[in-house]
Parts: C-alpha cells; structure tokens; sequence
C-alpha cells in the first residue's frame, strides 16, 4: 500500500512539472515593427548650417595643393617606377647582402649625414645637438671603425635628426605648396628647397673625403655607386607600398600625413 502510494505521488509530481518545461515563444518586438527605412532614430533634418559647421570641422584636412592635377600624375609615375624598377633592386639588394651587412651600410651613410646635423644644428642654434652630433661622429669613426657601427647608440648619444629644409622652417619659412617630386615622392616649396641644400652639402662633402682618400679618377662612378646604394638602403628601410594603404584616397592621405609630419618635425626642432 505504501509502494502504490508513493508512486502515485511520483507521478502527480511529474504531471505538475510537465507545465513548467514547456517552451515558451516570445518574438522580438523589433521584428514584429514595421520597416520604418531608418536604421536609428534622426531628431531634426540636416540644414545648410549644419553642413557648413561640417566641412568647417574638417578645414584642418585640407592641404595648399594648386598643382594637384600634376602631383597627381607624379604619384602615379612613382608608383609605377617603385613597381617596376626599383622593389625589384631592392629585393636584389636585400638578398645579396645580409642584414648585417645592410645595417652597417644604414650606420655608414647615418655617419656622414652627421656633418649635415652638425651644420644644421648650429644653424638653428641648438648648442647641444651640435655637440652630440659631433661626439657621435668622433666616436663612431674612430671606435665603430668609420661609422660602420654605431657605438655611440649603444652609449646611449642619441642621433640627431634634422636637415636644410628643417632648419628653413625654424627660421620661420612656411612649407609652400604640396609637390610630389619625381622618384622622391611627397614633399613642399620649402622641403624641395632644403633637399637641394643637402644634397649639394652632400656633394661637397663627398668630394673632401676623395680628397682625404687620395682618389682622383672615377670620382663620376664612385659617388653614382654611392647614391645608389644610398637609394636602394633608403628604400629598404621603409616599409610604405604604393596602392596598399587600404584607402581609396590614398593620394590624400598620403598629402595630409606628410604635411601634418612635417609641422610636428619643425615643432620639435
């Protein structure tokens, strides 16, 4: 009797509990709505003032660009030559030699462009980047045997880094109009004009030390060879692909992050 009537109760119990199993539908009242064509709830529509206050908040975007047809055809020019002529020497140059032997040639030309800092340094009138520009040389040239390493990093002399076109701007000259250099790329009016500077710097330089080396003929194939090499480091060491960025304004892009760089490079001169 006992037995029967616990069953009994079992089975009351399961008959109760059936109920609360059940599943229970509910749809989301979102889904039951009807399509309003609006993804989120707009308050008031846009009004001429409203967009006028827009494009005034993107003024800092714009960049002085009046030949930008041109620029235009340039970059693309660029892109071309990176494309065809000069990855490909880059790859054979990144292959041919070694990393390290690649990073004493980036020490080597660093070295040299020293005298330039040096010069550049005094002329905006920055006592102590002349010194450290010159106490990196020295060391460099003696101890990392002709720049070839760079000691002077590993004792903690940090390289200073600056040029013509910089120190045109600390004397207060403006960038200019944006200009896309032919194989160069991105520059300025005032960046062209301080990589003139440098480059004649660079020649007179050149020369003085053919002259310290005793070298009289060939000095036509040696400084081509020289900035070659010069060329093809430079493209090693930046990582930039033409077309890669992502954007389909990449020529713009490219137009605000290089004058937008360019005022911080000056500001912390």
């Amino acid at each position: 009797m006992m037995n029967t009537t616990i069953k009994y109760l079992m089975v009351l119990c399961l008959f109760l509990l059936i109920p609360s199993c059940a599943t229970i539908k509910k749809e989301a009242p979102d889904m039951t709505l009807p399509p309003t064509g609006f993804m989120t709830p707009v308050s008031h529509a846009p009004t001429p003032t409203n967009i006028m206050r827009k494009e005034a908040d993107l003024e800092f975007l714009d960049v002085y660009d009046p030949w930008g047809a041109m620029n235009r055809n340039i970059y693309s020019f660029n892109a071309q030559f990176d494309r065809a002529i000069y990855l490909p020497a880059v790859n054979l140059y990144t292959t041919v030699l070694p990393k390290p032997v690649r990073k004493g040639v980036t020490n080597a030309v660093n070295n040299l462009n020293e005298v330039n800092a040096i010069l550049n340094s005094s002329l905006q009138g920055r006592g102590e980047k002349v010194l450290r520009s010159f106490y990196r040389l020295l060391l460099n040239s003696t101890f990392g045997i002709l720049g070839i390493m760079d000691v002077a990093e590993d004792w903690g002399i940090k390289r200073v880094r600056t040029s013509t076109a910089d120190t045109l701007g600390v004397w207060g000259m403006g960038p200019g109009p944006y200009v896309v250099l032919p194989l160069f790329g991105p520059s300025s009016v005032r960046d062209s004009a301080g990589l003139a500077g440098d480059s004649a710097l660079l020649w007179v330089q050149m020369n003085y030390v053919y002259d310290f080396l005793g070298v009289k003929e060939g000095r036509t194939l040696i400084g081509a060879g020289e900035a070659t090499i010069r060329g093809l480091n430079l493209r090693a060491n930046v990582p930039f692909r033409y077309y890669q960025t992502g954007s389909p304004f990449e020529y713009d892009l490219v137009r605000f992050l290089y004058s937008t760089k360019r005022e911080l490079d000056i500001e912390k001169q």
